[in-house]
């Protein structure tokens, strides 16, 4: 299954259409957002996805960012989600909870954990984990989405320009 990633879209629509543009592109199985989502607005351009998202820290309005997930079936928006697809265990989170994402990968409970708040891509095996940040689509100093192919393992970095 491929699955396409990203993090810190912080409202950029313009960068976040490039970004499933290249999921699209590439023939994506799901997407998951790693938070900094930031408005309700931006989920209905992933409409036509399965999609999980989770919350950052910049997403201030819970109850809106909710309401507009439920109304377009993804459900409900939680601090962090674990999930099994093609028999791999991912944690989702956004990050900015540090103890909590050194306890997901310590665990070895997990074949990936997916992060973002940082903005910076991130891609590293820690012991039996392998943690995969995205980078950001806002506030970065290159714009970037990611790839796994859980069936290959193969996590691929995609820049996406700015006009």
């Amino acid at each position: 299954m491929k699955i396409g990633i990203l993090s810190d879209t912080h409202n950029d629509i313009e960068l976040a259409r490039k970004a499933i543009e290249l999921f699209r592109k590439a023939g994506v199985d799901l997407i998951v957002h790693a938070g900094d989502i930031t408005s309700s607005k931006m989920l209905g351009l992933f409409k036509e996805f399965k999609c999980r998202f989770v919350l950052g820290n910049g997403d201030i309005d819970i109850e809106a960012l909710n309401a507009e997930s439920e109304k377009l079936g993804f459900g409900c928006i939680e601090n962090c989600c674990s999930f099994e697809v093609d028999g791999k265990k991912i944690m989702l989170f956004h990050g900015s909870d540090v103890p909590q994402f050194r306890e997901a990968v310590a665990s070895g409970k997990f074949d990936y954990v997916i992060k973002g708040h940082t903005h910076i891509f991130e891609n590293y095996l820690s012991g039996g984990t392998r943690v995969i940040n995205p980078g950001a689509l806002y506030g970065a100093d290159e714009f970037s989405i990611a790839i796994l192919d859980t069936g290959t393992g193969k996590v691929e970095r995609i820049r996406v320009e700015k006009e």
